[in-house]
């Protein structure tokens, strides 16, 4: 009896949390301080450039099911060279700051000053996805393996959808606004996404199967997807120093005597 009731205290946890979670995950993308049009531009040609080399490789290989693998196999990989670009930039953004400013850039790496509210910075933003994404593959797996075959199968229909959802919406968000990374500072996303969007084109570098790069990348696609993203990124970059928000030096803190956050729509470009 005991481990009967031990199994459904665990089955409920992972049937909640998993639209709980997937939930907070889809909300996040909208607490940000801004979101450029260079950001949106960045999300549709990576989306363009995935959907298309997945159906291209992924479909051809083994069909609905190989198509959807690819993408999120794909998507898995962008979002871990994002994590790691983040973790980087982040690093180099505190270094760059003021000796009594990097106390302050650290804090907007975690929790970032909109309006009159506080709302998640991107290394926050990260650990969640990260914690959310590995939640949903351990319940994936959990339900592949009860024994009741109704159970399973009535485990994964209530699982599914936010799964999915989760799987193949954050991501679009990610590889424009890397983890809301212009919450803690502007210039952080535009100068990670040029290797989020070379994580799309490789992604089989990193993930196994049939997530199939251009030989050599000699696919125009996929090289003129990275290319325009670059140019995006350089162009967002250039307008945003011409603006005051230059990588080494915070705009809102020179207005407020280096006392503030990140201002709501700071980089909007």
């Amino acid at each position: 009896m005991i481990d009967f009731l031990w199994a459904l205290v665990v089955w409920l946890v992972q049937m909640a949390g998993a639209w709980v979670l997937a939930g907070m995950g889809l909300l996040l993308p909208l607490l940000r301080t801004d979101f450029s049009r260079y950001a949106l531009a960045r999300s549709l040609v990576a989306a363009g450039v995935v959907l298309t080399l997945a159906y291209r490789y992924g479909f051809a290989a083994d069909g609905p099911l190989g198509l959807v693998d690819a993408i999120i196999g794909k998507y898995l990989a962008m979002g871990a060279v994002a994590a790691v670009a983040l973790v980087v930039l982040g690093t180099g953004y505190v270094a760059l700051g003021r000796p009594g400013a990097r106390g302050a850039r650290l804090r907007r790496l975690f929790v970032a000053r909109a309006d009159d509210s506080w709302i998640p910075g991107p290394l926050a933003v990260m650990l969640l996805f990260l914690a959310t994404t590995g939640f949903l593959a351990w319940v994936m797996e959990a339900t592949e393996g009860y024994e009741n075959g109704f159970i399973s199968v009535m485990s994964f229909l209530i699982v599914f959808l936010p799964a999915l959802a989760f799987l193949l919406l954050v991501p679009f968000s990610v590889a424009g606004t890397v983890f809301n990374a212009a919450n803690a500072h502007p210039a952080l996303p535009p100068l990670a996404a040029p290797f989020v969007m070379g994580a799309a084109v490789v992604a089989d570098r990193f993930v196994g199967g049939v997530i199939a790069t251009p030989e050599s990348l000699k696919d125009p696609l996929a090289l003129t997807g990275l290319a325009v993203v670059t140019v995006l990124s350089a162009v967002e970059l250039v307008l945003l120093h011409r603006r005051g928000h230059g990588l080494t030096r915070d705009a809102e803190d020179d207005a407020r005597g280096g006392a503030g956050g990140s201002g709501a729509g700071a980089g909007a470009v």
